[in-house]
């Protein structure tokens, strides 16, 4: 039989390979149907904005791309860029990563010709079956714009199965009152093949920024470094990208090494610490878990230069509203990151940012407004996500609704008890090892997703469980995305199971040997699932470790064994 819980682990699975000024006088609760808070926007003089027609509330978009077969396919074949490919502060490419393609694009009927298009996405968010898409109307044809926007950005939902994290996420961040992109839904087809409902998510460029600044001409950058001595040279600037100025990063990196007493006034100078300190305060009543507080990845930071301050920006959302479990650390605290370990270090500052989380569950999280906007959204998006009416796809949003119901009240729950007590130096904040694993697997390539085949060991203890068993399912084979998997249930004596999936990104290194699970090539991840609730919690990722074949070929009815063995983060 199919197993029970593929639709459910999804989420889990990948969550392996990702790895304007607040207002003084707060807004009212009932932030997400308030009209000042919806995608509409509209310029100084009162006059319509075009770009809103890429953003409707009342509908999901229609669009359709076509371009050659040819292209279509290298596209979607052009393999993940490695760091190679970036643009760096410290770094100049080496390698091409992702090329645009010329194509045609109609948006709701409007047509518009040689627009170049390109894949996009990282780790968690590339496939070669849903691409998600970037368009660029004027990458052959000088000054081209769609509805006056230079780009379009169309996320695939790939580590999002629920598809309303990203659009109902930056909604909240614009209700708190900060700088985020507008989101709409679009059901995407490339020469008449059916893609399902992408997020078209609006590009962090000049426009958008002109929508949130005074001055759109500042420095932008991209996450892939953090504010510590020498850590500055990871992030991506985007602007001037061939001799980037990335000169202002190091006062902030500079500020942070400031004296408790001078903390506040030297970083302040240079960063708009109120606006940070909601932005925190987002990210974690979101469980937004791979953002910057978290994990240190998905946003971007704006140079503003009328205020001559740094502010940030949600980008990437797409892993929101999980309700992760954490083994060793408070839920209302994420300190990963350098300016959010360091501020919540120091008395002084840990106050403004646990006043500014409980600011943020006063003025912005209303859960029945959101539940009433979950509605919406679901009403929406059920003609394409669920047309056959078979209830997979409320299920799947039923998780957010569950989560929204209850965060308030468990983050309040800590914040109550006191202040939460954050157990790690900065060194050890942001990867915490809870445990080890190991197991041994016997099963058949081709048998992917059914339940109470193959057999194995498995040992350990994570988070405190021990997870020896010696019935254990193994079934492995080809995913949609067209990437060998390996999945292990081991069964536990209290009626849960240890669940590990291991995902290969290149099936043909299915042969005897070993691996590296590192992430890029190999990458796993184990949790825990109860059939009773039809839930899964825990665990986390497995980095590094190690894949040993004693049998292995991509071929059906082939034979799989071995052996694994790793270290599982909690991040």
């Amino acid at each position: 039989m199919k197993h029970p819980v593929s639709q459910l682990l999804i989420p889990l699975v990948l969550l392996a390979l990702s790895c304007a000024a607040c207002d003084d006088d707060p807004k009212s609760k009932d932030t997400v149907n308030n009209t000042n808070n919806t995608n509409n926007t509209s310029n100084v003089n009162n006059q319509i904005d075009p770009t809103d027609a890429l953003y409707p509330r009342d509908r999901v978009l229609e669009v359709q791309i076509t371009l050659s077969p040819a292209d279509w396919a290298a596209l979607r074949a052009q393999p993940r860029p490695t760091d190679a490919s970036k643009t760096t502060c410290n770094h100049q490419p080496t390698e091409t990563g992702y090329t645009y393609f010329p194509a045609t694009i109609t948006i709701d009927g409007l047509t518009v010709e040689n627009v170049g298009v390109r894949k996009k996405g990282n780790l968690g968010s590339a496939s070669s079956a849903r691409p998600g898409l970037r368009v660029k109307p004027h990458e052959y044809v000088p000054g081209q714009r769609i509805a006056g926007l230079k780009a379009m950005t169309l996320n695939n939902n790939h580590q999002d199965d629920t598809l309303i994290s990203q659009c109902l996420g930056y909604e909240l961040f614009r209700a708190a009152g900060l700088p985020a992109s507008r989101c709409a839904f679009a059901h995407v087809t490339v020469n008449g093949e059916d893609l399902g409902v992408y997020s078209n998510v609006e590009t962090i460029r000049e426009e958008m920024l002109a929508r949130h600044f005074t001055d759109p001409s500042g420095r932008l950058y991209e996450s892939g470094g953090d504010f510590v001595f020498g850590g500055t040279g990871g992030f991506e600037p985007k602007v001037d990208e061939t001799s980037p100025d990335c000169s202002d990063l190091a006062p902030v990196a500079n500020a942070l090494a400031a004296t408790d007493d001078q903390l506040v006034v030297q970083l302040g100078a240079v960063l708009d610490l109120p606006r940070f300190f909601r932005y925190w305060a987002m990210e974690v009543v979101t469980d937004h878990w791979d953002g910057y507080a978290n994990n240190r990845n998905n946003f971007f930071i704006y140079h503003d230069p009328t205020s001559d301050q740094m502010s940030f920006l949600p980008w990437g959302i797409d892993a929101l509203f999980s309700g992760r479990e954490r083994s060793t650390r408070p839920l209302s605290v994420y300190a990963c990151g350098a300016l959010a370990w360091r501020l919540y270090s120091v008395p002084e500052t840990r106050a403004m940012y646990l006043a500014g989380l409980r600011d943020v569950l006063d003025t912005v999280w209303d859960s029945t407004a959101i539940l009433t906007e979950i509605d919406r959204i679901e009403a929406l998006l059920r003609p394409f996500a669920d047309p056959g009416n078979t209830g997979e796809f409320s299920a799947r949003v039923d998780r957010v609704r569950t989560f929204v119901g209850g965060r308030e009240a468990t983050l309040r729950a800590e914040l109550d008890a006191g202040d939460p007590v954050w157990p790690y130096a900065a060194n050890e904040s942001c990867l915490i090892s809870i445990g080890t694993i190991d197991a041994t697997f016997d099963t058949t390539w081709g048998t992917l997703d059914t339940f109470g085949v193959g057999s194995g060991t498995m040992g350990g203890t994570i988070g405190g469980v021990d997870v020896t068993s010696t019935t254990v399912y193994a079934s492995a084979g080809i995913d949609g995305e067209g990437k060998g998997v390996l999945q292990l249930f081991g069964e536990l004596p209290d009626g849960r199971y240890a669940v590990v999936f291991v995902i290969v990104n290149d099936p043909a290194r299915i042969v005897p040997g070993t691996l590296s699970i590192n992430l890029a090539d190999v990458a796993a991840v184990m949790t825990f699932y109860d059939p009773a609730t039809d839930t899964a919690s825990g665990g986390g990722l497995i980095l590094p470790g190690t894949l040993t074949l004693t049998a292995g070929d991509p071929v059906s009815g082939a034979p799989l064994t071995g052996s694994l063995t790793g270290t599982v983060l909690e991040l």
